[in-house]
Parts: C-alpha cells; sequence; structure tokens
C-alpha cells in the first residue's frame, strides 16, 4: 500500500478489519464494536475495495481468511496495540479519583467467590470504579479478550493462547454438600450411602466430562442423577429442601451454609481440586489502570487463600 492510499484509509476500518479477522464472522464483529450488521458488511465491503482482496470468504459454517488477511492479521494487530498505547492519555492511574469502568467476565463461581471480596477494596480504595460482569468462557473463544470487550476474564487457567496473559489466584477443591439431619447420610459419608441418594449435577459445559461421573467410571461404579441445572445459582436451595446431594466447590459450600442449612462432608472419592485464574490480553498489559485492577485481584486472591476451607 503506497502512501496516497494510506492517507485515504481510514482507522475506524482498521479497527473494524482487526475486528473482522479476529472473529471471522460479520455479525459478530458488529456486536463486538457496537455496529448494526449493515454498517460492518459496508465496512467490510470498502475494505475489500481498498485492499484489492476479498479478505474474508465463505467457508463451512463460519468465514475464512485469505491469504492476504493472514499475512495482515498479526501486524495490523501489533500496530493497533502500539498505537493504543502511544495515543494513552493519563501518564498515571488515580484510583481515588478514577470513575472508570472496567467489563470483567466472570461465572456465578467467581460472583459469589471473588466479587464481594473485590467490590470491599474497591468502595475503600476507589469508590467511583464501576465493574459491568458478564459470564463468559474465554475457552470457548478469546475474541471479546482480543477484541477488549472483555478486559479481564477470571476463570480456569487456560492451556495456551496467544498474546493472553493469566495468573493464578487461589485453588479450590470439592467437597459433598446434604441438608441438614440428612436420614441417608451418617457422620462419615461412604460410598455406597453416595451412590443411594439421588444427585444434583451442575452442568456448566456439556463438552466437558464431570469429574465425579469421570471417577466412578474408574471404579467401576455410577450414581442416579436426578436433576440437572446449568449453573450454581440454585443449588444451595435445592440441597438444603430435599434430599439431593451435591459435589460442589467447597468455597462455595462454605458461603452456602452461612445462610442456609447445610452439611459439608467429604467426597468418598478422589476428585481433583482446581485453580482460578485472572486471564488479560496482552493490549492491557501495560496499561496503569489494569495494572491496578489485576493488583486489587492480586490482593482478592490472597485474601481468598488465606481462609480456612476445613471447617
Amino acid at each position: 500500500m503506497n502512501e496516497i492510499q494510506l492517507r485515504k484509509l481510514d482507522l475506524n476500518l482498521l479497527v473494524a478489519l482487526d475486528t473482522l479477522l479476529s472473529v471471522e464472522e460479520v455479525g459478530l464483529a458488529a456486536e463486538r464494536m457496537n455496529l448494526t450488521q449493515s454498517a460492518m458488511s459496508h465496512a467490510l465491503r470498502r475494505l475489500r475495495e481498498q485492499f484489492g482482496d476479498p479478505l474474508l470468504i465463505k467457508g463451512k459454517g463460519r468465514m475464512i481468511r485469505t491469504a492476504k488477511a493472514e499475512a495482515l492479521a498479526g501486524p495490523l494487530r501489533k500496530a493497533l496495540l502500539e498505537l493504543q498505547q502511544a495515543l494513552q492519555v493519563e501518564p498515571g492511574f488515580s484510583p481515588a479519583t478514577s470513575k472508570q469502568s472496567f467489563n470483567i467476565a466472570t461465572n456465578d463461581y467467581g460472583d459469589l467467590i471473588v466479587l464481594p471480596w473485590l467490590m470491599a477494596l474497591l468502595c475503600e480504595q476507589a469508590p467511583g470504579i464501576d465493574i459491568k460482569v458478564s459470564h463468559f468462557d474465554p475457552e470457548t473463544s478469546n475474541a471479546p479478550l482480543e477484541t477488549g470487550s472483555i478486559e479481564l476474564a477470571l476463570h480456569h487457567p487456560l492451556r495456551r493462547a496467544s498474546g493472553i496473559y493469566q495468573q493464578t489466584l487461589f485453588e479450590d477443591d470439592f467437597c459433598c454438600a446434604v441438608r441438614k439431619a440428612h436420614p441417608g447420610v451418617g457422620e462419615r459419608l461412604t460410598l455406597d450411602a453416595y451412590l443411594a441418594l439421588p444427585h444434583l449435577r451442575v452442568v456448566l459445559r456439556r463438552d466437558r466430562p464431570d469429574p465425579v461421573d469421570r471417577e466412578l467410571a474408574r471404579l467401576g461404579r455410577a450414581r442416579r442423577i436426578a436433576l440437572s441445572i446449568p449453573n450454581l445459582s440454585s443449588a444451595p436451595m435445592l440441597v438444603a429442601t430435599t434430599d439431593l446431594i451435591l459435589a460442589a466447590p467447597r468455597r462455595c459450600v462454605l458461603e452456602w451454609r452461612k445462610i442456609m442449612p447445610i452439611d459439608i462432608h467429604e467426597p468418598p472419592l478422589t476428585l481433583p481440586g482446581f485453580k482460578i485464574a485472572m486471564i488479560w490480553h496482552e493490549r492491557f498489559q501495560h496499561d496503569p489502570a489494569h495494572q491496578w485492577l489485576r493488583e486489587i485481584l492480586r490482593r482478592t486472591g490472597a485474601e481468598v487463600s488465606s481462609l480456612n476451607t476445613r471447617r
């Protein structure tokens, strides 16, 4: 592209191209940029004219990049990140006076375990800062992190992702939750007693094997799942008012037990623990406000880790 062509190119078009190449779908790109689908389609037409290339073509079930688009994607992303950093207006960040809003992704586990601690620290140190929470799984797609619509995610650590940073905040494991004075559970929960009860299962992702069922299959056993639900939010009420038993994150059950008649028992089988990490894109790595937010979350993780979960 020569100098005259560069002068004619709208910066907003480059941002649109970056988004299109990240998500490879016009409708989703329009959503990420808060545009109508027709406006994004028009931007794609202009980009095709400017570059003399289709850039994105129809594939099986999705759009795919042309060779020219593949060559543009990396350098374009790097250039936009450098431009964003160069145009940073604020040389520093003052949490006490800031009115900034952060978009954070988590799930109902993070809502219960992380957000109360985080908001307590923000109310104390940065009363003007607002948090907008979305429920989003970065294992499904990194596009919201790449485009900046999600600035930080709280999730299990990712296996591998280009341009993504992550840091573990704390760990958790599983316990069994039943209602107080459950007639089918004694002082110690045995495997036979466990399998004799109707089970409540929380299915966060259908493509991920449940750790309980995986371990039972290894032992040559099976359980009866009387009820499956898609999140943890209704689980404490269901456990406290029925004979259902639930294997759930220990920190969640401890919080439920503060307000619901729930007992905790150790699982009669070996279940793996898990980690919770904060995850962010390289575009926010050097931003002062985001560096401060990550430090606050590190402190939040340290507070959560310090709690005694064996009680």
